[in-house]
């Protein structure tokens, strides 16, 4: 009889541990589910942010082409350029720039790619680390962090 009254129990008791069991996995996957949710959310805003940064630039500054010597001497690129700005330069006539500005901005520009070479502008990576040169130098020169971006619209290297 006690063998039974034993047994009874111990069904029982391996009830309440199948319970115990089940209520945590049920928290378990409740807590996941809510982490995710909240990492989906926070992370979410994060990218939000980022698109926000990466927007294109209000205005868009056409310069001629330049044609330039490189710094191998045995080579040239010819260039056109577009810079992408925060907000428009100078205060010429129907948006242009004044020439009193235009000068020094060229001049900047053939600076750089003069010193390049043409292994230099080769590589995308060369092409790139040019795009940051300009931007920093240009923003140098006109005193404020105007230029956003600096697009190649036309590359040839001979």
């Amino acid at each position: 009889m006690a063998a039974k009254k034993g047994a009874a129990e111990g069904a029982s008791g391996g009830g309440k541990s199948k319970a115990t069991i089940l209520f945590l996995v049920v928290g378990i996957v409740v807590g996941a589910v809510v982490a995710f949710g909240a990492s989906k959310i926070l992370l979410g805003k994060s990218k939000e942010e980022k698109k926000e940064e990466k927007t294109l630039p209000e205005h868009t500054l056409e310069l001629d082409e330049f044609i330039v010597n490189l710094a191998d001497g045995s080579h040239y690129a010819k260039v056109t350029l577009a810079l992408g700005l925060e907000k428009p330069i100078g205060g010429g006539e129907h948006g242009k720039v004044e020439p009193k500005l235009l000068a020094p901005i060229r001049d900047t520009v053939i600076s750089v790619f003069s010193s390049k070479s043409m292994s230099q502008l080769v590589s995308h990576e060369g092409k790139e680390q040019t795009k940051e040169e300009l931007k920093e130098k240009l923003n140098k020169l006109l005193g404020d962090e105007v230029v956003k971006q600096v697009y190649f619209t036309s590359l040839t290297l001979q």
